[in-house]
């Protein structure tokens, strides 16, 4: 299978993003928890045990290593309290479009979502067909969870 990734970058020293980290945990466990409802194997950053969202270690969450359904980590880094500016933390998750692609990029979009310019998105994922209809047949893409589970996703790409 090819390479399909996701990337993000975070203002995580901002008090926009200090604010709004308990509300995006809390965002990502009902994202989690809609994803595993639809049958898809979540796990920690190895790609065992449970997912990692943690107010002070931040969020971790890749596919099922056992079913061989898994990637690279979605890696979230929970804020920063300092008073000086810090360059932005990044990360990369490869998620090969398995399955486990659908909780990524719907925790990436709703981060963008709600942090506005402190949280960068790039993706090999066009916005009118993966990130619409998901990679994978049969299964909802980010845009339409999101908006299931939080409301309306505008029409023209935040990413």
């Amino acid at each position: 299978m090819t390479v399909y990734s996701h990337s993000f970058a975070a203002d995580v020293a901002t008090d926009r993003y200090r604010l709004t980290w308990p509300v995006l945990l809390a965002d990502t466990q009902r994202i989690l928890t809609a994803v595993g409802q639809l049958g898809i194997g979540l796990c920690g950053p190895d790609g065992f045990g449970a997912p990692v969202l943690d107010s002070h270690k931040g969020v971790a969450v890749n596919g099922d290593a056992a079913t061989g359904r898994h990637g690279t980590a979605l890696l979230l880094p929970p804020p920063l309290k300092l008073s000086r500016p810090v360059p932005a933390r990044s990360g990369t998750c490869h998620t090969r479009r398995e399955h486990y692609d659908l909780a990524v990029t719907a925790v990436l979009l709703r981060a963008r979502l709600l942090l506005g310019e402190d949280f960068a998105v790039l993706s090999d994922g066009r916005w009118e067909v993966e990130w619409n209809e998901g990679p994978r047949r049969g299964l909802p893409g980010a845009r339409q969870l999101v908006g299931d589970l939080f409301g309306g996703v505008p029409a023209c790409s935040p990413l």
